[in-house]
């Protein structure tokens, strides 16, 4: 079966454009600006090189925003044009403060504008292609090279290849300067760059089937009689000689496009979902977003020697690490190993786990944003069942956690902001665990007594999170009803399930006024007015994205069963405007294709949640080598509630199912009512 024909790559490139929000969807509020921040660049699954087309647009390279936080995105007009074609690119961030946009590839004639609109975009999974004057441009790539070909209307026509280029070029966007760049020609069709890019050196190799020049920080391809032209760029972070490897294992342009498509089918077709044409545009192109990244540049690490596996990327861990690494833990294994692997080194080598690494030498970049993170990762795959040495990991978690920068937690017992708390407790609790799991009594009497300063975090006189600290992206009542290792004890301190739900059902917003979105970027005020409320943020930001999921512990399944089916009804759809905030590293595409099932992984936990199923039906290959086969009966916009749910004929209580037995496989059954 074709899955990539319900993919639109576009999908959440744009400005948001989602259905008018209805019944309890109506009542939450956005706090960050309404754009997925995607780009359309052509890639393969977990591509390490990227190529897409280059507008200089935040945050990706692509399109006309420009630095935004809420509200609509403010444009620039010069966003609708294209400076040309670049390669690596974020996906779905917001100001990570480096933005890659590498070796921008630029083709036109003398008389050509320095910016042109492209015509007749199109793009499928693993290919882009679009007009630039009379210029027929496509792009495709494998895991290390970017494929360009070019089809000119006449002759006379140049390509330029631009080594200097870092970011974006447009104001407000942290840029650091391109430090030794070196060009230098190899033969009559291959040059060589080599450049400190953000801390980190790359190695650049290009080969074409015409003549070129070097000058400067350019190459220059002039094509003379010649109509068309075909160029290869390479990137390592090892070597020349790397990058000249990948080259000379690339095929021609058609037949690495159909590779790439063929790779993004055999990745797509791992859930197989019955649905309307209009859901599986939604799903498959979420799924594809979900699994863009992180970037494979195994066999290149710039932070730990040695030869073997090194994934980068992971942009946004303090989102990634509630749904994006969970689906890939659950369906693809070789990637879930490198991931793994990856983090245990970094770990070991920087005797810290940090919340966010790419291609930059700022290791420890956005250290506030959350706190052991790494940890909830790793434990999320331990309990999937994956093969990991437990006192290797506990002695990586053991660094981080007793590391000089998490004092205010282990030593005082009280953190700037009350999220570093809630997270180090349950990190320490999970972790403790283990440590008794395996029997290291030592650490598991260090970390038992960490694990109950959650308390400490909440005000017994409200329930909630107390307001003396700092909340990142959010209140403290976005951060009040995550799930925790002691959620009954939680509930407790809230006043008992009643006194929590009635919480929760202000919180979303039930017996609420409708909310208005904020549209003016330039204006934060009516944001601010709006974060008053202390309202759910309605799937626009991953800070309470889990939340819906804690009326399962208060006995209203049925709550679960309104937010979930409203968020994937009126926050997400088709096209450019699909998703309804930052994709943020596929966190927001993962979350709502692990929705759909009628599923929510609690991470570092051996738990699955069950919510409401958008899908008529599903079957999933398992990382595990098993099939999980999932069956939905009355199903239908008005039948969002679950009336039942059996995993292999049994019926389930509870409203979850372990981890360890849902990946065995087998069937799962939803009925509906």
């Amino acid at each position: 079966m074709d899955y990539c024909k319900h993919v639109n790559v576009f999908q959440g490139c744009g400005e948001i454009d989602l259905p008018k929000p209805e019944v309890i969807a109506a009542k939450w509020f956005f706090i960050k600006a309404g754009c997925g921040n995607t780009s359309p660049a052509a890639l393969v699954p977990y591509g390490a090189v990227s190529v897409s087309p280059f507008s200089g647009g935040y945050p990706t390279g692509y399109g006309n925003h420009r630095p935004n936080s809420h509200s609509r995105p403010p444009k620039f007009k010069d966003g609708e044009k294209l400076r040309g074609f670049s390669h690596i690119h974020q996906s779905g961030i917001g100001a990570m403060g480096y933005y890659y946009n590498y070796a921008v590839v630029t083709p036109r004639y003398e008389s050509s504008a320095e910016l042109r609109a492209p015509i007749d975009e199109k793009a499928e999974p693993g290919y882009y292609t679009c007009t630039l004057d009379d210029i027929r441009c496509e792009l495709t790539a494998t895991n290390r090279v970017a494929l360009h070909r070019y089809n000119f209307g006449k002759e006379n026509g140049e390509i330029s290849i631009d080594f200097s280029n870092n970011g974006l070029n447009i104001p407000n966007c942290e840029r650091r300067e391109v430090y030794n760049l070196e060009i230098k020609k190899l033969d009559n069709r291959t040059a060589l760059a080599s450049a400190d890019i953000e801390g980190i050196k790359l190695y650049f190799a290009v080969k074409t089937d015409a003549d070129f020049t070097v000058e400067n920080c350019y190459v220059r391809i002039n094509l003379n009689s010649k109509k068309t032209a075909e160029l290869s760029v390479a990137i390592s972070l090892r070597s020349f000689e790397n990058a000249l490897g990948f080259l000379n294992e690339t095929a021609d342009f058609d037949t690495e496009k159909n590779n790439a498509y063929d790779k993004w089918n055999k990745q797509l077709s791992k859930i197989k979902i019955d649905a309307d044409d209009t859901i599986k545009e939604i799903f498959y192109s979420n799924l594809y977003h979900s699994f863009v990244k992180p970037a494979d540049w195994s066999g290149e690490s710039f932070i730990y020697s040695g030869d073997g596996v090194f994934v980068a990327d992971f942009s946004t861990l303090w989102d990634m690490y509630k749904t994006a690494l969970p689906l890939i833990f659950m369906t693809d294994k070789e990637m879930s190993e490198k991931i793994i692997e990856t983090l245990l080194k970094v770990g070991e080598e920087l005797r810290e786990l940090p919340n966010t690494f790419g291609l930059t030498d700022r290791y420890l970049l956005h250290s506030q944003q959350a706190r052991m993170l790494g940890e909830y990762v790793l434990l999320t795959a331990y309990r999937y069942g994956y093969k990991i040495d437990a006192k290797r990991m506990l002695k990586v978690f053991e660094d981080d956690i007793f590391a000089d920068n998490k004092t205010d937690f282990t030593v005082d017992g009280k953190c700037e902001s009350n999220t570093w708390m809630l997270d180090m407790a349950d990190g320490c609790a999970l972790v403790a665990e283990l440590a008794k799991e395996v029997g290291d009594t030592e650490l598991y009497n260090k970390l038992l007594p960490l694990s109950l300063q959650w308390k400490n975090a909440y005000d017994p006189s409200t329930g909630l999170l107390s307001a003396d600290s700092s909340y990142y992206e959010g209140t403290l009542y976005n951060y009040s009803f995550r799930q925790m290792v002691h959620m009954d004890e939680r509930i407790e301190l809230a006043g008992g399930k009643e006194k929590f739900v009635e919480l929760l059902d202000k919180f979303f917003g039930y017996g609420q006024p409708d909310t208005v979105q904020p549209t003016d970027p330039f204006n934060y005020e009516p944001v601010a007015e709006g974060i008053k409320l202390g309202r759910f943020e309605g799937f626009n930001n991953e800070s309470d994205t889990e939340t819906p999921f804690s009326y399962i512990y208060a006995d209203r399944h049925d709550r679960v069963c309104e937010i979930i089916r409203g968020g994937m009804k009126y926050m997400f759809t088709t096209g450019r405007g699909g998703l309804p905030g930052n994709n943020d590293t596929g966190a927001l595409s993962s979350y709502y294709v692990i929705n759909a099932l009628g599923l929510f992984p609690v991470a570092g936990q051996n738990i699955f949640l069950i919510g409401s199923p958008v899908v008529n039906g599903a079957e999933i290959e398992l990382a595990t080598g098993n099939k999980l086969t999932i069956k939905v009966e009355n199903n239908s916009d008005k039948n969002i509630y679950v009336k039942s749910v059996k995993f292999n004929g049994r019926e389930l209580n509870g409203w979850c199912i372990t981890a360890s037995e849902l990946l065995c496989g087998g069937t799962l059954e939803f009925n509906m009512e």
